[in-house]
């Protein structure tokens, strides 16, 4: 007799299966999501429903938790995990979703946990989850509050109860529980941004991110590509950068007009201005250090309108490739790969006009897009990080002629990464200028990040001929 056939399962039922498997594989649930979603066989609708429980349950876990510790009458910790994945999953539905009425998440999550081998689980979920609904009304404020869960772009929901600290006299707390950060990182922000940056931040990062598309100007201009989406009922605007399109909603890339033609990449605006300020014109050569996965390599070769040559280089040969594929299909020529070890030490022949250097950092400035980073991150990661970065960036001020450009990028907002270590190594390179400097705030536009441009008038660091 044949073996009856897996079944598939639904959205929600492979969102816990990413979140409880994920850490015993030693790796970010995300990566484990983004393994299963393409041999999941769920429709497009449902693979997006799945990824938005997933990050929806990552970034708001102690938001989730703080509800949750109302109803639930033991420690969380003395959960099971199966059970506590299962309760974060329809809270984040109850309170985030729009797709489904309350009583069917109940319904549903009920069914989804009767299948999944714990039967007995269903009455503790179900007693938790209808205690929770009920705690839940349907109104919003545009103003924080113990019983006001951030939701929406500054809007917040109502509860019947008190939950959170109260924000006006304790707001590092409501900003930690309500919004769902770090203690840490908390600390480092308050000294830095106002409590209404600091709000906003927290609204940015929680947000399913929306594409940015930066039109191909080797195929296309910002008008044509908007003509296009519009017809096809995608609703789209102009950006505060000449190449930026703005969606309104989420979209599947793929399916986008003039996605198989090469007409745009995604790209955030932030992450625009690298290629932007650092201006390759004619035929320069360029090297494009930390290149993968290549999207400002392509920018560059736009701006170059596909003249000059740009080395991008990697330690990541599959990274390598991507950056390959991007190439084919943005119909980019003047783009050389290399492969380099990861000691810097044998970069390509040089000196070249210009180097663009995007670090490996701590994103700090882009923690809606990887949602796992706020919790994963800790404070000796950015001084692991920051000596990475001193070297590599040694290595891009060696590489470049006299008179040429170093452009320095990352897509953090921690000064350690930023201004500091910039100046901190230009300190033994007295014959490079700090040009221009971009100090990317996230939600203002756009994700968080920074730039430097650097000119070298007479190179070499201190006590070297050159």
């Amino acid at each position: 007799m044949a073996a009856p056939e897996a079944r598939c399962l639904s959205a929600r039922e492979l969102a816990h299966d990413v979140l409880d498997r994920a850490p015993g594989r030693g790796q970010p649930p995300t990566r484990h999501l983004d393994e299963l979603l393409p041999k999941s066989g769920l429709s497009p609708a449902e693979r997006g429903h799945a990824t938005e429980l997933v990050h929806g349950v990552i970034r708001r876990e102690h938001t989730l938790d703080m509800l949750l510790r109302q109803h639930v009458r033991r420690p969380l910790r003395q959960v099971e995990s199966g059970a506590l994945n299962w309760l974060r999953l329809a809270t984040w539905e109850l309170l985030f979703s729009h797709t489904a009425p309350p009583y069917a998440i109940l319904n549903e999550t009920a069914e989804a946990v009767k299948r999944s081998g714990n039967p007995q689980w269903t009455g503790f979920i179900n007693g938790v989850l209808r205690a929770i609904s009920r705690d839940l009304t349907p109104d919003f404020t545009d103003q924080p509050g113990p019983s006001a869960v951030p939701c929406e772009t500054g809007r917040y929901r109502l509860l019947n109860s008190p939950v959170f600290p109260d924000p006006a006299s304790d707001p590092r707390g409501y900003f930690r529980d309500a919004f769902s950060y770090p203690d840490w990182l908390i600390e480092r922000w308050v000294t830095r941004f106002s409590r209404e940056t600091l709000w906003q931040i927290g609204f940015w990062f929680n947000a399913a991110p929306i594409p940015t598309l930066r039109v191909n100007t080797l195929l296309s201009t910002r008008e044509s590509l908007l003509e296009k989406l519009t017809a096809a009922g995608f609703e789209a605007l102009a950006g505060r950068h000449p190449h930026a399109i703005h969606l309104t909603r989420t979209a599947r890339i793929a399916e986008l007009p003039g996605f198989e033609e090469g007409l745009f990449a995604v790209q955030d605006e932030s992450a625009m201005e690298a290629a932007t300020l650092l201006a390759p014109t004619g035929e320069e050569r360029i090297l494009d250090l930390c290149a993968a996965p290549g999207g400002k390599t392509m920018h560059m070769a736009a701006l170059l309108q596909n003249r000059g040559q740009i080395v991008a280089v990697d330690v990541d040969p599959h990274r390598l490739k991507l950056i390959e594929d991007s190439s084919r299909r943005l119909h980019v020529t003047n783009v050389k790969c290399e492969l380099v070890p990861r000691d810097s030490a044998r970069l390509p022949k040089g000196p070249f006009d210009a180097v663009l250097l995007d670090v490996p950092c701590s994103n700090t400035g882009v923690l809606g897009k990887r949602p796992e980073v706020r919790w994963r991150l800790t404070p000796a990661d950015l001084t692991e990080l920051a000596e990475i970065q001193s070297r590599l960036l040694q290595a891009a001020l060696g590489a470049v002629r006299i008179g040429g450009r170093v452009l320095y990028s990352t897509c953090s907002v921690e000064p350690e990464e930023n201004e500091q270590l910039v100046r901190s190594v230009m300190e033994d390179y007295p014959g490079f200028e700090i040009v221009a400097e971009r100090k990317h705030v996230p939600s203002q536009p756009a994700d968080g990040g920074y730039q430097a441009l650097l000119r070298s008038t007479s190179g070499g660091p201190v006590g070297v001929e050159t």
